[in-house]
């Protein structure tokens, strides 16, 4: 009951925090200044509220958007074409 195919519980993604843990470690061992996550759920925007995490949230309602995703998130977008365009400019 509640398992899905492909879940793997002893990944630090399956649960509560993870996604940040992954963030501030990713940024830690390969010394990233500035990472951006783009994600569709509160999970997602979690990893930018913790110390050493994203340093920005970008929602993505392309599927289904979520109030308070939408709400929370840095920059909001419901399409992929949106995000490209603004960053074939930088």
């Amino acid at each position: 009951p509640g398992a899905s195919p492909g879940h793997a519980p002893a990944e630090p993604t399956s649960r509560a925090g993870g996604k940040a843990k992954v963030v501030a470690d990713l940024k830690a061992s390969r010394g990233y200044s500035t990472v951006v996550m783009i994600g569709d759920g509160a999970t997602d925007m979690e990893a930018r509220d913790v110390p050493g995490g994203a340093d920005a949230f970008i929602g993505f309602g392309g599927i289904q958007v979520r109030d308070k995703v939408k709400a929370g998130a840095d920059w909001f977008v419901t399409s992929f074409d949106e995000l490209m365009k603004a960053l074939a400019g930088c």
